[in-house]
């Protein structure tokens, strides 16, 4: 009884969520607590324009979760890149092929994760054309995704690295005009089956 009395006098405390080193350790924000540990999982996001002073990246969230405490602070890790849906609208044009995609793969590190890629093609192309590329795509991505940590993936997805690199893979079957990665994040594994039937009905 003494413990729980104990417990309802306690009161909460607002405590600072740290970003990765590779934002420098910028604070996220602050969350209202009773204990450090209890920000354990939280999850939040960001913008990538704030985290970079980029007004250019203010399309693209960045999701973050925490990890671990330190002392008062909770430091996170990169769970997620995300480009918000107003934009992803407007790269959609009349008269193109628009291959908008979804598939899990895995880092060379065993990270689990759901990949979107977006290509959008100058021209409406052929069907044999369209579903060489949606292939293509898929198969590129995933082995370069599985050469790669996911420290490095995420680096490389935020730097635009892999972006620049897929459209020039890309171009090579078929002149594109938007080449993007509009989500890319750790997910849980699912069965193997119903990870090839999405492949598959991607593709």
């Amino acid at each position: 009884m003494a413990q729980e009395q104990v417990a309802k006098l306690k009161k909460k405390q607002w405590y600072p969520i740290i970003a990765p080193k590779q934002f420098d350790n910028v604070v996220l924000g602050e969350t209202l607590v009773y204990e450090p540990q209890q920000m354990l999982g939280k999850t939040l996001s960001h913008s990538l324009m704030n985290l970079t002073n980029d007004p250019k990246r203010q399309n693209i969230n960045i999701h973050f979760k925490v990890v671990e405490i330190e002392g008062d602070k909770a430091k996170t890790s990169i769970v997620g890149y995300e480009i918000v849906h107003s934009s992803v609208k407007r790269f959609v044009r009349r008269a193109s092929e628009k291959m908008d995609l979804s598939f899990n793969c895995d880092t060379l590190d065993n990270v689990f994760l759901r990949v979107k890629p977006l290509a959008i093609a100058r021209a409406d192309v052929k069907g044999s054309i369209a579903a060489k590329m949606r292939n293509n795509i898929i198969s590129y991505l995933t082995r370069t995704i599985k050469k790669m940590n996911y420290g490095d993936f995420m680096a490389d997805l935020i730097s635009h690295k892999i972006q620049s690199e897929m459209r020039g893979f890309l171009s090579k079957i078929y002149p594109v005009k938007v080449c993007e990665i509009r989500y890319a994040g750790i997910e849980a594994r699912d069965k193997p089956q119903e990870i090839k039937a999405e492949v598959a009905q991607a593709q």
